[in-house]
């Protein structure tokens, strides 16, 4: 997603991550949320922000070990941008994933301004891959480094400036998004072809802005860009988009007839929804010449309106956070069908061919199928627990097995125990992703 003096938006060639879930998911509960309930406090009822950043660092362990076995990334490299972008690139089937190229990378020099700001002279060359996606056409971005001397000092003090003020501003927002930002990247004005500021879902975790004159510019951006990076992470780790988005009819923006898909336009009412928060924090400050918040409210509501007539097309974590931040009521959170017909005593199970898996601290499971072109799924804590009981080498365990060790597991009755257990046995056999022994 960038944000431009001139419009538009391009999609770049290389792939991104897409990941389906298994499970049958719908909406429980009734409730009203207030209309104004805060954004950060919304994307908590989700998931809290750690909790989102380690259940997308486990996807991308198991991502890079489906690719080259045995490969552990630490938190920085599960972190890093370009990491993350030669992983998706791989999964995409754009070719293999090169761990040196992932090293390499890692290596990027940055500098402590709040936020890491990339910092090493051959970062032109090392972030390639976001330069080139949010460049203008016919533009070569350039970016400010340790080689540019009082220049590139001069701006790290202003993001350092913005950073603070951020955190003094809204600090609640500020440990909310800054979570998902992994890099900042400052921009040569001469060379920016008018971007503002810019993130990709395509190298996700970087954040790249315009050389900054005011510490609020700084602000606006890392919430702006900040609000794209949370969703990158929501989007593959939650149920907000399925492959049928990319179906979905356009959006036309009355601002400047821009039109986006269905991905872009919860995107950018995702961050508008935030910047208008923000500019309530805002009072007394003033915006930068470029700034969007004295519009987002006004446009956060236009999408949201056009949104709300295609919620139908949004899986249920994406509508829930739709009718909360509109203030419009709605259910909680997904959560997973009872099911299991037909599951019981005398049924043993083991893991589909190819399948790997990885649990995150919050106990859901990450599931990969080595293919061509491998298939990830997140499971919820339930099925994490059960494919956790399965060996990793193929072995057959009883129906029963499972069930005793799920009520130990979940301090819960045998009768509790085998329901949630046959739920989460018939959602992983509806994906093969565990497979009935006769």
């Amino acid at each position: 997603m960038s944000r431009t003096r001139v419009p538009g938006l391009r999609r770049p060639q290389a792939g991104h991550l897409l990941f389906r879930a298994p499970f049958r998911e719908r909406a429980t509960g009734c409730s009203r949320v207030s209309a104004v309930a805060t954004a950060h406090t919304l994307h908590a009822r989700i998931a809290p922000a750690a909790v989102l950043v380690d259940e997308r660092r486990t996807l991308y362990r198991l991502a890079a070990d489906l690719f080259a076995p045995g490969t552990e990334l630490s938190d920085n490299l599960a972190d890093h941008p370009v990491v993350r972008y030669e992983i998706g690139r791989a999964l995409a089937g754009a070719g293999d994933l090169d761990l040196a190229r992932l090293h390499e990378a890692a290596g990027l020099r940055v500098r402590d301004a709040g936020v890491p700001v990339a910092a090493d002279p051959r970062s032109a060359a090392l972030l390639e891959a976001p330069l080139r996606i949010i460049a203008p056409p016919g533009v070569v971005v350039e970016p400010l480094t340790e080689a540019d001397g009082e220049r590139f000092s001069a701006a790290l003090r202003v993001v350092a400036d913005g950073v603070r003020l951020f955190r003094a501003l809204a600090p609640d927002t500020a440990v909310d998004l800054l979570a998902h930002v992994s890099m900042l990247a400052v921009l040569k004005r001469e060379t920016s072809g008018g971007v503002v500021s810019a993130s990709s879902r395509y190298v996700p975790g970087i954040v790249l802005v315009d050389e900054p004159a005011l510490p609020i510019e700084v602000a606006e951006a890392l919430v702006h860009e900040g609000a794209h990076e949370k969703f990158f992470d929501l989007a593959i780790t939650r149920e907000f988009l399925d492959a049928h988005a990319e179906d979905v009819e356009l959006f036309e923006t009355s601002w400047s007839h821009a039109r986006w898909p269905l991905e872009q336009t919860f995107a950018a009412w995702h961050a508008y929804s935030c910047l208008a928060q923000f500019a309530q924090a805002c009072a007394g400050v003033e915006p930068g010449p470029d700034s969007l918040l004295p519009k987002a409210r006004e446009r956060a509501e236009e999408i949201g309106a056009w949104l709300l007539t295609h919620e139908q097309d949004l899986r249920p974590d994406a509508r829930w956070l739709l009718r909360a931040l509109a203030g419009e009521p709605g259910g909680a959170p997904s959560v997973v069908d009872d099911g299991g017909a037909g599951i019981g005593d005398g049924d043993r199970f083991r893991l589909g061919a190819g399948v790997r898996h990885r649990r995150a601290a919050s106990g859901r499971a990450v599931v990969g199928r080595v293919a061509p072109l491998p298939e990830i799924f997140f499971l919820d804590e339930d099925a994490g627990r059960v494919i956790g009981r399965l060996p990793h080498d193929g072995g057959p365990v009883a129906y029963d097995d499972i069930v005793a060790g799920a009520s130990r597991s979940w301090t819960v009755d045998g009768e509790t125990a085998a329901r949630r257990s046959r739920a989460a046995l018939a959602s992983l056999l509806a994906s093969s992703i565990v497979e009935r022994v006769s």
